[in-house]
């Protein structure tokens, strides 16, 4: 099972991490995986190609990413709202289709 937490403060989101292998086929033919690991990159695409930021982050073959939003200004920041937002809606949806996959869990700070 793959584990997606989001961190929010005040409600905007500064920060997610996801963990774990979704289990739902082996790797390289897992299309859970294919379709969770593409809504976790391209937020983290659009920052770095389209914004040129360069927030912390952390990913490995293991099936671990780690993104820290906290060092970003208030404008940049506004500007990747809607698309980390809508990351969010995706993977709520899977999660509702693949509960044995996916667990998603979203934390206050």
């Amino acid at each position: 099972m793959t584990v997606v937490k989001i961190f929010r403060k005040n409600g905007s989101i500064i920060g997610y991490r996801a963990n774990g292998h979704t289990g739902y086929s082996e790797s390289g033919t897992d299309i859970i995986c294919a379709a969770l690991s593409t809504a976790l990159q391209l937020p983290l695409l659009s920052m770095h190609e389209i914004l040129n930021l360069s927030p912390k982050f952390v990913i490995n073959d293991d099936g671990f990413l780690e993104v820290d939003l906290k060092t970003l200004d208030n404008e940049n920041f506004k500007k990747l709202e809607l698309s980390l937002e809508t990351m969010v809606l995706f993977i709520k949806e899977l999660s509702k289709q693949y509960p044995k996959n996916i667990k998603l869990v979203e934390k206050e700070d």
